[in-house]
């Protein structure tokens, strides 16, 4: 921010001009990760999966702006410049997050795309939405330098990713969704993983003060996220596919869970209120 905010003109840009540097700065590579996991047989293939795909992308990117434009930092907010920064730095950060699902078990193209198998189209949905919220969160509020949102940002993603891995290591989710191709299942994993993006993502938002006390406001405001894995881990054990039961009833076993987790996540963020230098 201190940086790129003493480049006067350059800094200074217009938004039109940020807008056409944004085409192959910010689009480009989004592009190019769709023809990736959209190159896929399109004999029978559910046109809604691309188009769903394409606007979480994009959408999520233009949310990064929105929230840069009016929660940033104040160089940040006034500097079209910083914001095309960061767009693009959040666009590669969503497109590592998807290269980075595989290793959870759950791959967009091989699961979600070329298999045509909703339950993992709906639970990355889910993952890339919670990764960009926590990327969002952790640009939002004043500081000194980029370092500081790279701070907050790894810190709510590490959480993130930590309580995606104790959910799938007690549970085997990953099973249900990519195997047995369970709806139900990949319902639920969607919006955990999106009500923890929430949390977490409000957790790190705010002015900077320090590394301690930014580490002190991520448990603090966080710690819900850790008990809705507490409440997923033994749903998932008692919801699972099984040889008596081998599909459940989504609306009953996917979007009950999936209400009661995302109902968690905006009581507490209701229940905390505007972040530290929050902008009306």
């Amino acid at each position: 921010m201190v940086i790129l905010a003493d480049e006067g003109d350059i800094g200074s840009m217009d938004w039109w001009a940020a807008a056409i540097l944004g085409l192959p700065v910010v689009i480009g590579p989004q592009l190019i990760l769709l023809g990736r996991l959209s190159g896929v047989s399109r004999i029978n293939f559910p046109r809604i999966h691309r188009w769903a795909l394409v606007g979480v992308l994009f959408g999520g990117l233009a949310l990064l702006v929105l929230a840069l434009r009016n929660f940033a930092a104040v160089e940040v907010r006034t500097s079209n410049l910083e914001i095309l920064v960061l767009t693009a730095v959040g666009g590669v950060w969503q497109i590592g997050a998807v290269l980075l699902f595989p290793w959870f078990g759950l791959s967009v193209r091989d699961d979600a795309m070329e298999r045509r198998n909703s339950a993992a189209f709906v639970a990355s949905l889910g993952a890339l939405v919670a990764a960009q919220l926590v990327f969002i969160g952790g640009n939002i509020g004043e500081g000194p330098s980029y370092w500081e949102n790279v701070f907050s940002v790894t810190l709510a993603a590490g959480g993130l990713l930590t309580l995606w891995l104790l959910l799938q290591f007690g549970a085997d989710v990953s099973r249900s969704i990519a195997e047995d191709r369970d709806l139900a299942s990949g319902v639920r994993l969607g919006a955990f993983l999106l009500a923890c993006g929430l949390i977490l993502g409000r957790a790190v938002a705010g002015n900077w003060h320090s590394e301690a006390a930014t580490i002190h406001d991520f448990f603090h405001d966080g710690w819900p996220a850790a008990a809705l894995c507490l409440l997923a881990l033994p749903l998932e054990h008692l919801l699972r596919p099984s040889k008596q039961r081998p599909f459940h009833s989504w609306p009953v076993c996917g979007a009950l869970p999936a209400f009661l987790y995302l109902g968690v996540a905006v009581f507490w963020l209701y229940r905390l209120g505007p972040w530290e230098g929050f902008v009306q």
